[in-house]
């Protein structure tokens, strides 16, 4: 027996709001979360200007979340801040079979063991805590909460480039549909903008640096494109069967109803020519819904704004959809929050969903000069009211990494 899986919980903070409203609000406006941070978070000499930043400003410190100053890196705040507008939505004594997080850095089931062993409840205090142990901050609060424990068994880590927040959804739908799970929860984590993850991405020649507007640094798909800016970000997704969510009246947001992935095993950066994995993961996540392709009524982009990437995914849309790729509205979230690598896929499935609930996709920003390559309808003149059904979503990583996601209207 399969089950439904539909979300019914969303947070988000991302360069567009450190809230679930900004982020909607900016991102159907076009607004851009992208700034100069030379001068700001690097040296003004550094060679990489350019960020999608989150404004620390919006979000509660340490000490506001019952923490002891430094004890949470950024990383693990946002990722909290973004939970706690989910913990705040949630009944007492609510119960999440498990956790599927998706982070920068592996972790290994023994590392939570003994990071685990240094939580003491009372005061929320951390030693030596890094912004990829946000699984036991988690745990933790739900034990807060009267939950119930939640063990090292079912909390699992994943990082597979930028595909990983993608994969991660796709994980704990598979869990749901299957029936192992009833409720599984979603966290994503990037807040990589600093000087030596940025310098990683700079010597593979992937961040632009190109002498524009800050706001204007991110082009996907345009003539112009130069690279992608990489940027910051944590979301976070409560899951749930179907069953489960009307078992507590819960509000369904949408529908996951289908996922793919797979490994091109090709180079660590660039993708294969002939798109065959990417092609394939996006007819599987098709087949995996049940539906055919001309149920698509709109495709988020991976769209970093490299020119490999852009081209190569608008030719693998073109080889999945046919002449009905001309007709599907394409759009990349990545020209106004850039790229958080991780967290992207989770970010883009919120962007979706809101997309779903509002019967509007949002635009691609900075796309002023067309590639004769990429000839798709990137919705570049702002965003637009279409009958959205059925949603297909894109995250491609380094490494040949690809997955994808189905997201479905809640009864359409």
């Amino acid at each position: 027996m399969t089950h439904d899986v539909v979300v019914t919980e969303i947070g988000i903070v991302s360069p567009l709001g450190g809230s679930i409203s900004e982020f909607e609000t900016r991102m159907f406006a076009g607004d851009s979360g992208i700034i100069d941070i030379r001068g700001l978070l690097v040296d003004k000499n550094f060679p990489v200007p350019f960020g999608g930043v989150i404004d620390d400003s919006k979000i509660p410190s340490a000490e506001e979340m019952g923490l002891n100053p430094g004890a949470l890196s950024n990383g693990g705040r946002y990722s909290l801040f973004a939970l706690q507008q989910i913990f705040d939505r949630l009944p007492e004594g609510i119960l999440i079979d498990g956790i599927v997080q998706a982070t920068p850095a592996g972790i290994y089931f023994d590392i939570v063991r003994e990071s685990l062993k240094k939580y003491d409840p009372e005061t929320f205090v951390w030693n030596e805590l890094r912004a990829e142990w946000i699984v036991e901050i988690i745990a933790a609060r739900l034990n807060k909460r009267g939950n119930g424990a939640i063990g090292p068994a079912n909390m699992i880590t994943i990082n597979t480039a930028c595909a990983a927040g993608s994969q991660a959804i796709g994980m704990a739908y598979n869990f749901l549909k299957s029936g192992r799970m009833k409720r599984c929860l979603v966290s994503a984590v990037d807040a990589g903008a600093w000087e030596s993850q940025l310098m990683n991405f700079h010597l593979l020649h992937t961040l632009t640096t190109e002498a524009v507007p800050a706001h204007k640094a991110s082009r996907p798909f345009s003539k112009n494109r130069a690279g992608f800016v990489k940027s910051e970000a944590a979301a976070t997704l409560l899951l749930e069967t179907r069953a489960a969510a009307e078992e507590r009246n819960a509000e369904i947001l949408a529908q996951v109803c289908g996922y793919a992935f797979n490994s091109d095993a090709y180079r660590v950066t660039d993708g294969r020519e002939d798109n065959l994995c990417v092609v394939r993961a996006m007819n599987d996540a098709l087949a995996d819904a049940g539906i055919e392709k001309n149920k698509i009524d709109y495709i988020n982009a991976h769209g970093t704004s490299t020119l490999l990437n852009d081209r190569l995914e608008t030719q693998a849309i073109k080889k999945v959809f046919g002449d009905m790729a001309y007709h599907i509205p394409v759009s990349s979230l990545k020209s106004q929050i850039g790229h958080s690598t991780v967290a992207a896929g989770t970010v883009e499935a919120i962007a979706c969903i809101l997309m779903l609930q509002r019967q509007k996709v949002a635009p691609t920003i900075n796309l002023d000069e067309s590639d004769s390559d990429c000839d798709l309808d990137y919705v570049a003149e702002g965003s637009r009211d279409v009958a959205v059904d059925y949603i297909l979503s894109n995250s491609f990583g380094f490494g040949g990494q690809n997955a994808c996601l189905v997201l479905k209207k809640e009864k359409c």
